[in-house]
């Protein structure tokens, strides 16, 4: 019985001893600036160079243990990005398709929801330094196309603006990893600054393309992110 006892009593002290160190958990904001660009695994759909985007949300770190915490929380992501690809245009005069290749920028906006394991070292020189792995899943909340259509035949260029939400998947599934620094601003309260790369794992073009009706629509928005984070 004493020995239980005892057992007891250390187990209390030590988690007193934890929370005392750092709260359980602590909430925040966020803010970020990003460069995203498109892949796919359909060597006719090609990336056309990244374009910036941005975010904003709010943070919660929730702590299992001093150095190691569950980061989640929500983030309203503004994703760009631009691909080409083999398209058939069919003009409103006429009931024929004209054969081409299709640039399209991409400007989406996202409700992302992450996952994250964090991983913090000690102090050294008041900082601390992290890294992160974790899983986000998005969801759209806008998209818009802005087109370029140039025809084979080597006939004027057709440039127009389209809603297509309905051409993209409601979800976005991708890994995060991350890394950065934190300071101290005053008591509990800390800053933090870091890189985060967002890599999406699935295709989020839905139907076929126009010309081979047999190839499916096939590209990924990937994202890099620099980001600043206030806790509480």
């Amino acid at each position: 019985m004493r020995n239980r006892l005892l057992l007891f009593f250390m187990i209390v002290m030590f988690s007193t001893s934890l929370s005392a160190q750092h709260k359980p958990f602590q909430f925040g904001f966020k803010a970020g600036m990003n460069l995203g660009w498109f892949s796919s695994i359909d060597d006719d759909y090609k990336n056309k160079g990244a374009k910036l985007g941005a975010s904003w949300g709010f943070a919660a770190d929730f702590y299992l243990m001093d150095n190691y915490s569950i980061t989640s929380g929500f983030d309203v992501v503004y994703l760009n990005g631009a691909m080409t690809y083999p398209y058939t245009y069919v003009p409103e005069s006429v009931s024929y398709g004209v054969n081409g290749s299709m640039y399209r920028n991409y400007r989406t906006k996202y409700i992302r929801l992450p996952i994250i394991f964090t991983m913090k070292t000690n102090e050294i020189k008041k900082l601390r330094y992290y890294g992160q792995i974790g899983f986000g899943l998005g969801f759209l909340l806008t998209a818009e196309g802005r087109d370029e259509f140039t025809p084979d035949n080597g006939g004027d260029v057709v440039s127009e603006n389209y809603n297509i939400y309905d051409e993209l998947r409601f979800t976005r599934e991708s890994i995060l990893i991350g890394a950065g620094v934190e300071m101290p601003i005053h008591k509990s309260t800390y800053a933090r600054v870091g890189l985060l790369f967002d890599n999406a794992f699935a295709n989020i073009l839905k139907g076929y393309n126009t010309i081979d009706s047999s190839k499916k629509n096939n590209g990924r928005n990937s994202f890099i992110e620099i980001n600043a984070s206030v806790f509480f």
